[in-house]
């Protein structure tokens, strides 16, 4: 058993027989308290609001609520506002607050707060700030209502707030928002409640009694913080562990072997695997020849060996499931098929004949250590490389070095980055198209700046009806196919493993993006 989650499950029995009912926390009918454990990754703290990260999403999440949230189909879920309304001119939207919420700390939640915080606190969120330069002004008529007056629409409304966790004024107005301590030990209107961080170690949370949706029905929850992901996978399968997001694709028939554990892909917005191009390196300044690499990225095999059960080739950079955003002019399986004797011959035209070691030039492809799957992918990328003649030096990086390496320094030829389709074509995949000239992490990192991908981008999001956005979406996936300064080389499904001895309702059968705490109960024999 890995130590430090030998510590936390023996810390968590101590607990469960000497801890009586405090802080928020209940226990079960005999007395015994209720334990879930979930692993995690690396957490910088616990607010998901300041911090873009899986791992803090996962936890926080627990504490923090958004408006509104989304399924896994990008279906639009009420949640702290129970409804709404959108004017037809896109310009005025009204919220309709859930009653009788509050505040961890027993403070009501209040359209106060809402106001707060798309004033005060959705600026500072890299998701967030597009949002609100389309706000004029918000307005409270009484405690359950908020109206925001547009001064322009703003297509991904909906799809933007649900990733916008709210925080409460009374904790954070006249402070530094970023500094503040709530950040590391979150007061929220969630189903958990904070207990105790233990920063490389661990997370503990409790059940709120006083949640305002439902019931929960577990007594506490630990988040151990488990980095390596094939020890994620093995505490697991030991039965360490009750739930595990994101396990290692060439480990599935290992878990679909295990009695006691099933497999989802449910809960979590598809992911995709993105090829990167530096168009100021030597080789790829020539949108044909970065063309022709990403052609010679043997997709089938990324999917049939790569990444079995969890991924799909490409047919354009919006997924099936975006279909209203797809433009019928593209279909990157074809237009970019994995042809070698047509490549290599679209190659030699170019003037990149193979050299006395029979390669036409080299190239290098980053990506980062820690996720498995984009290594597995480089290795599929740097075997069909070499059979058109480019030799690929796989170079794998810590993520901090990987991030400024790639983003700040653009000192790199090709990288491989994993990323979500985020709740909105606007939001999570065209930052990966348009211009970058500060050199913002997480976005397109090629040098870039393509008009026509520009001028889609902007179009889309400024559009409120979606079938005009579609239009708009599906000439920046055209221009994007041209310019070929990012492409997707599969799109990929997580998986999510549940342990369904001692617990139930964990599948994530709601499609909710995330847990739903409230559906967790002890299994019952």
């Amino acid at each position: 058993m890995n130590s430090t989650l030998r510590t936390i499950l023996t810390t968590a029995a101590i607990a469960a027989l000497t801890l009586s009912a405090c802080g928020g926390e209940a226990t079960s009918d005999d007395g015994e308290e209720r334990l879930f454990v979930s692993s995690t990754g690396t957490l910088p703290m616990l607010n998901p609001q300041f911090v873009t990260s899986p791992a803090v999403q996962q936890v926080g999440s627990s504490m923090l609520e958004p408006l509104v949230r989304i399924t896994d189909e990008f279906e639009i879920v009420p949640w702290l506002a129970h409804d709404w309304e959108i004017s037809d001119d896109g310009l005025e939207v009204t919220f309709h607050l859930e009653e009788g919420v509050q505040w961890h700390d027993g403070e009501p939640f209040t359209a106060e707060d809402v106001q707060f915080n798309f004033e005060e606190i959705m600026p500072l969120d890299s998701l967030g700030a597009d949002f609100v330069d389309a706000i004029e002004e918000v307005q409270t008529p009484d405690d359950h209502t908020v109206i925001l007056q547009m001064n322009e629409p703003y297509g991904a409304l909906l799809e933007s707030l649900s990733l916008q966790f709210l925080l409460p004024k009374h904790i954070y107005e006249g402070t530094e928002y970023l500094e503040n301590q709530a950040n590391s030990a979150p007061v929220g209107t969630g189903p958990l409640v904070f207990d105790e961080f233990i920063e490389s170690d661990r997370v503990e949370v409790v059940g709120n009694e006083n949640y305002w949706k439902e019931e929960v029905n577990v007594d506490r929850v630990i988040f151990p913080i488990m980095t390596d992901p094939n020890a994620s996978d093995l505490a697991m399968l030991s039965g360490e562990i009750h739930q595990r997001g994101g396990i290692v694709a060439t480990r599935v028939e290992d878990f679909e072997a295990d009695p006691d554990i099933e497999l989802t892909l449910r809960g979590n917005l598809p992911q995709q695997i993105v090829l990167m191009f530096n168009a100021d390196a030597e080789e790829l300044t020539d949108p044909a020849v970065r063309q022709l690499v990403y052609a010679a990225v043997d997709k089938e095999q990324v999917v049939e060996t790569a990444l079995p059960n969890t991924s799909e080739v490409p047919h354009g950079i919006f997924p099936e499931s975006l279909d209203w955003a797809r433009s019928q002019n593209v279909d990157f399986a074809e237009d970019f098929a994995y042809d070698v004797d047509g490549i290599n011959e679209a190659l030699d035209e170019l003037g990149l004949t193979p050299g006395s070691d029979g390669y036409r030039f080299a190239m290098d492809v980053h990506y980062m250590s820690s996720l498995a799957d984009a290594a597995a992918v480089a290795e599929v990328m740097q075997s069909s490389l070499a059979e058109v003649g480019i030799r690929v030096e796989l170079v794998a990086l810590e993520t901090n070095v990987y991030t400024e390496k790639v983003y700040e320094q653009r000192d790199f030829d090709t990288a491989i980055q994993i990323a979500t389709l985020s709740t909105d074509p606007s939001i999570g995949i065209t930052r990966w198209y348009t211009c970058n000239p500060d050199r913002v992490a997480a976005r397109n990192p090629s040098g870039v700046c393509d008009d026509a991908i520009d001028e889609a981008a902007r179009s889309a999001i400024l559009t409120a009806g979606q079938d005009d956005r579609g239009d708009h979406l599906a000439q920046l996936e055209e221009a994007a196919s041209e310019a070929m300064i990012t492409a997707p080389i599969v799109f990929v499904s997580q998986i999510n493993a549940y342990n369904i001895t001692t617990w139930e309702g964990h599948d994530f059968s709601s499609g909710l993006n995330g847990q739903d705490w409230t559906d967790l109960r002890p299994r019952e024999e």
